[in-house]
This record gives C-alpha cells, sequence and structure tokens, in this order.
C-alpha cells in the first residue's frame, strides 16, 4: 500500500524504526526503485513488505539517515558504513510491562541504478540471551553440549553460513558457564549483548584493534573463558587454538558448511594437525528454520518432491503448516528454532586428524559413531509438528 505523500522525514524514520523493534524485526532494508521505495522488514529469516513511498522522498530519507548516522551526505556512490541509536517505550508482551529501550542501528550504505539502497542491523536491550534448553535443543543434545562446555580448557566451535544463528547460540554457551569466579573476556565486532560481569571488548579496524591483535593483548587479562565473535583468519584461529590448548576455555564461530567441514576450514589456515585435534572439544553446526504457528496448524501432505529430496516415507509419519491467521499475521510461521549436529571429539577422532585422515573418512567415522545429522535433527521437528518439510528442505 502506497504511504502518505505528506509526511515528516525524522518522524517517519522514527516510526519504521520503532514499528521494525516491536515486530522482532533483524534487518530493515530500504530499497529505491524506478517509481517506488520499498521498505522491508526481515522476520523470522524472511523479508516482508512493510510499506511504499514515491521515489521523491528517497533522497530525504537516506539523507536523514546518514546524518543520524555521522555519514557523507555528499558520497551518493560510495558504500559507507555507520550506526546510531533509537530510544522509545516498550510495552512487553508476555508481562505487560513498558520499559525504555535502547535499539542499535548498524547502517550499510551501497549504491544502485536507482539510488543508494540501505540495509540496518537492529540490536536492542529487549534482546534476551536464551538459555540452552531454549535454542530447540532436545535432552540428548542438551546433555552433549554441557559436557563439552563443562571442561575446564579447550575450544568450541559454532558453525554455519550467514543467518544461520551462531551468534545467539555462542552467547547461550557463554552464558551457561559463566560464574563470578571464572574472568571471561570477549573479543566482538559489534557487541550484541551486553553480559554483567564480562569484560567485552568491540573490535574497532581503523585503530589496529583486530581480533589478531586483540587475542594477543587479553592474554595478559588472566582470561578463564574467552569468547572470540568470529575467526576470520588465520593468525586469529592460530592465537585462538593455542589459547586452548595452554588452560583457557575458548569458544568461537567459523564460516563453515558442516561440523567436519570447519577442520577443514582450520586446516586451510595453515593450523597444525596436531593442534585442530587437541585444541577443539567440539563442533557444532547450526541452522534456522522458521516454526509453524501454533494457533493456525493444520495437518498436510508435502508436494512430492519435498518428500523424494529427503527420503521420507509419508505414510509413515503426519505433517503440519500454518495455514495464516491473526497471531502469525497470517504468514503461518511465529519465531524460529534451531536445528544442530554436535560433534564431541574423542580419542579416536583425534588420532584420525592427526594422521591426516580424508574428510569423508572423518565423516564417515562421525556417521557410524551415532552422531545425528542436522537433517535427523530438523526432521525429527518435522515430525513433531514444530517445522514444514519445505522449510527443511531448502534450509540442510
Amino acid at each position: 500500500m502506497m504511504a502518505d505523500t505528506h509526511v515528516d522525514i525524522p518522524t517517519l524514520a522514527r516510526t519504521i524504526f520503532v514499528d521494525a523493534a516491536n515486530k522482532g524485526a533483524s534487518d530493515v532494508h530500504i530499497d529505491p526503485g524506478l517509481s517506488e521505495l520499498r521498505i522491508r522488514f526481515r522476520i523470522d529469516g524472511a523479508l516482508i513488505l512493510y510499506s511504499t513511498f514515491p521515489m521523491i522522498y528517497h533522497e530525504q530519507i537516506l539523507t536523514h539517515l546518514k546524518v543520524l548516522s555521522d555519514l557523507n551526505t555528499t558520497a551518493i556512490f560510495t558504500p559507507q558504513d555507520g550506526h546510531f541509536a533509537v530510544n522509545f517505550m516498550y510495552q512487553d508482551d508476555v508481562t505487560g510491562k513498558t520499559s525504555q529501550i535502547v535499539v542499535d542501528i548498524r547502517i550499510s550504505v551501497f549504491p544502485t541504478t536507482h539510488g543508494d539502497a540501505a540495509v540496518f542491523r537492529l540490536a536492542n536491550s529487549v534482546t534476551h540471551i536464551l538459555k540452552l534448553e531454549g535454542l530447540g535443543m532436545d535432552e540428548k543434545t542438551l546433555i552433549k553440549v554441557r559436557a563439552i562446555t563443562k571442561k575446564s580448557n579447550g575450544m568450541l566451535l559454532m558453525t554455519g553460513p550467514v543467518g544461520s544463528g551462531k551468534t545467539s547460540a555462542i552467547y547461550s554457551v557463554l552464558e551457561e558457564v559463566l560464574t563470578p569466579e571464572k574472568n571471561a573476556v570477549t573479543l566482538e565486532d559489534p557487541v550484541e549483548f551486553h553480559f554483567e560481569g564480562v569484560r567485552q571488548i568491540q573490535m574497532n579496524p581503523d585503530r589496529g584493534l583486530t581480533y589478531a591483535s586483540g587475542m594477543k593483548s587479553i592474554l595478559r587479562q588472566d582470561p578463564d573463558i574467552i569468547l572470540i565473535g568470529e575467526i576470520r583468519d588465520a593468525e586469529t584461529a592460530e592465537h585462538a587454538v593455542r589459547a586452548a590448548l595452554v588452560g583457557r576455555l575458548v569458544f568461537s564461530t567459523i564460516h563453515a558448511n558442516s561440523s567436519i567441514g570447519t577442520i577443514a576450514r582450520l586446516i586451510d589456515m595453515n593450523i597444525e594437525k596436531s593442534v585442530i585435534a587437541y585444541a577443539l572439544n567440539g563442533v557444532i553446526a547450526t541452522r534456522l528454520v522458521r516454526k509453524v504457528c501454533v494457533d493456525c496448524k493444520v495437518e498436510y501432505m508435502p508436494a512430492q518432491e519435498f518428500l523424494s529430496l529427503l527420503s521420507v516415507d509419508p505414510l509413515a509419519h503426519k505433517f503440519y503448516k500454518g495455514t495464516g491467521c491473526k497471531s502469525c499475521g497470517g504468514k503461518g510461521y511465529s519465531g524460529r528454532t534451531g536445528i544442530f549436529e554436535v560433534i564431541e571429539f574423542d580419542s579416536t577422532m583425534r588420532s584420525m586428524i592427526v594422521e591426516g585422515v580424508s574428510m569423508s573418512e572423518l565423516q564417515k567415522y562421525v556417521d557410524e559413531s551415532g552422531v545425528r545429522s542436522l537433517k535427523d535433527d530438523a526432521l525429527l521437528k518435522v515430525y513433531a509438528g514444530i517445522v514444514t518439510l519445505e522449510d527443511v528442505a531448502v534450509t540442510v
């Protein structure tokens, strides 16, 4: 629906981001086109149209937001990054309590053929770190993860593609092990959630503070627990695994397509196989899948192509989807849940890595040892009516 063309730009901008925060959006997209400006929210991983405006307001809106972010308003053909904050009163749907929150908004501006497009990442103070059991892990998986986190030293890596829930999951792991007797230090870019009693460090590459340089410094801070937002390069990886070997408990995320792929990624970073084998306690691969709305859930039969793709017997299980209702805004989905594959390193696996066996041999060992794969964990949630088969098919 075309929005009112007679608008106050600062008020409009504020309304957009307040609405986005209230709806639980993780991102706001401002997309210029031939004749209209689209505003979209990313909610539960999917982009949803919020409103459209005539293109005559494009430059005014972007200029206002650039000013808020201390960006160059005259640089219309140059990518830029910045941030600003919005304060507003928020009412919790569960408790009914009203409180003032601050939404930290990170902006990325990029030139397109129709003008600057912008994406805004929202991080706000009403975001709560979920307990491990709130991530979507069943009891068997929880026991396995907690066994890894209870170790006094070594490294646990969370892996998956962009948007797979790695950061949320590693935060939950950190909260699980925090005690007043432990000195915890984090290196993050950005700091998305503030922990009480934890020394959190915001990366600032422009001033020489990178993950690699930060790792050199925090080891002098006598840490028991270290969280690294992401292992992106060989130098950071080297410092992280060495810290794990000398008595620190290290948590981090890394981009890889699978748990075993994480080992290959570290090898590609020139980390010695013996160091990988004895530094790592475990690897958790994770993905996020939309949950079926419980208020409009109905039984249905998925299309044959999805049944065949995932080798599912349609006669052996029931399947559910949401039809769309007021509770879910007509989407048929409400919230997201995680699916997981957890590998806990044992002596056999360590020996295989040191010996330099192929990744396919390692994967075969993992499969034969009874590790539940991402696909199997996802299908269990399909059969329980938590997620749809179609969403699982495009996720795993």
